[in-house]
């Protein structure tokens, strides 16, 4: 039987972001009739996931951690003018060896589906590092990568700079080292795939969004007060920061409690939480009550699924700079569950569709006043995004992830690398630069 393997070394809980999207592909490609396998951080605490055949604790490092010292990595060899690849040499040898090490114990072989979607300059070196062993499987590999590239125009510090260097530079380096098996590249917005086709590297082309299948659309109430809700862990770039300052303008201009009650999701990640954001957490904990529930996560998926469909409206306020063509889990599912969203404008949620009953915004500052019109004419947004949801899910779901990694994209694939193949004479890139080598 044919394996999927999915490799997230990120999931260290029980539950959380990572874990849940895990979840919902393996369920999809369990129904596909593949035996799956997931391969977590070494760290790992108990991990539940039913429709994953095989779950084995492999890696050191999450991405998180690789990306922090691939930063600091770069930096230096940017300021030294080295051509050095992205991240930490040592660090992608070391993913090489535990991909080696882990594709052993499960019995990975020739044309097993391995999807990495959470990646970074570490993690792909490390790949292509792989690919070179000599006991090497060789496997189809699938990579997504979900971050917007940094714009460069207008910056003048140089960290926008380092940051696409680094990402180009991995992709380059990658191509020069991968050689057993054959590699696809992805994104999950149209967007975020033409920037990263702009880079000339490889072709990316775009996934689906594993909106879990269970996930019901929520039943219209239109009782008082209604519930806004903030879902994900508290960090800055989601705009967990503003929130002590929306809600108290928001109580100023005459929303009480008995026409809107929050409820906030306060976990502090892992990594990455700022001062701004420990400062959000203490002022929301000292005024919580009856109008303020703060909860603590990650939360499991029925729990996560009970929090969506019991919200009136989620608050999605992210930094638009770190979104503007990457995707949003909590968006997505809450236009899947027919749940009117509050969003920031100049971003991929706002291309979405125009009918979806979601609300934006410009600035941080006009926040409020998205709210207090959603709330003001909630039953007609709400009217939209209850009709958008099944338009919504005909486009987005596990099920069509999976289908579009064995069976659509790779047609689509084989037809761009033909069209390629008839330019190659006229002097256009070679499909082996744009597609990387196959040497199976």
């Amino acid at each position: 039987m044919k394996k999927f393997i999915l490799i997230d070394q990120s999931i260290k809980d029980s539950g959380g972001h990572y874990l849940e999207y895990a979840k919902r592909v393996l369920r999809a490609a369990k129904s596909f009739g593949f035996k799956t396998v997931l391969g977590v951080n070494r760290n790992a605490e108990e991990v539940v996931c039913p429709d994953a055949d095989i779950i084995d604790r492999a890696f050191t490092r999450t991405f998180w951690e690789n990306q922090a010292i691939g930063r600091l990595a770069l930096a230096v060899r940017y300021l030294q003018k080295s051509s050095m690849i992205a991240g930490e040499p040592r660090f992608s040898r070391a993913y090489a060896m535990e991909l080696q090490s882990f594709f052993l114990r499960i019995g990975a072989g020739v044309g097993d589906l391995v999807f990495v979607p959470t990646l970074g300059g570490v993690e792909l070196i490390g790949i292509a590092l792989y690919s070179v062993l000599k006991n090497a499987a060789s496997l189809e590999w699938h990579l997504l990568f979900r971050r917007d590239l940094p714009k460069t125009k207008g910056i003048s510090n140089g960290i926008s700079h380092i940051n696409l260097a680094r990402t180009s530079k991995s992709l380059l380096e990658f191509d020069k080292r991968f050689e057993k098996g054959s590699v696809t590249f992805y994104s999950d917005t149209e967007e975020l795939a033409a920037q990263y086709n702009q880079l000339d590297a490889f072709h990316f082309l775009t996934l689906p969004i594993p909106i879990d299948d269970s996930l019901s659309v929520r039943k219209r109430t239109g009782q008082l007060p209604l519930t806004v809700s903030y879902l994900g862990d508290a960090r800055e770039e989601k705009g967990f920061h503003l929130l002590p300052k929306l809600i108290k303008d928001l109580r100023t201009a005459g929303l009480g409690e008995d026409r809107v009650r929050f409820r906030i999701q306060a976990n502090l990640p892992r990594a990455g939480t700022t001062a701004r954001v420990r400062n959000a957490k203490d002022n929301l904990t000292r005024r919580q009550g009856p109008g303020l529930e703060l909860l603590e996560g990650p939360f499991d998926s029925n729990k996560y699924h009970e929090l969506i469909t019991s919200s009136d409206i989620i608050l999605v306020p992210y930094c638009a700079k770190s979104y503007r063509a990457r995707s949003s889990g909590i968006f997505a599912e809450a236009l899947a569950a027919g749940v009117p969203t509050i969003y920031p404008r100049g971003t991929w949620m706002e291309l979405c569709h125009q009918d979806s009953g979601s609300v934006g915004f410009n600035k941080a500052r006009d926040m409020a006043s998205a709210v207090i019109d959603l709330v003001s004419h909630y039953p007609e947004y709400e009217s939209h995004s209850q009709n958008f949801s099944h338009v919504w899910r005909q486009i987005h779901s596990a099920r069509r992830l999976i289908d579009s990694l064995i069976n659509r994209l790779p047609e689509i694939k084989a037809a761009e690398e033909a069209k390629l193949r008839d330019k190659d004479a006229s002097g256009h890139a070679s499909c082996n630069e744009l597609f990387g080598r196959n040497t199976d």
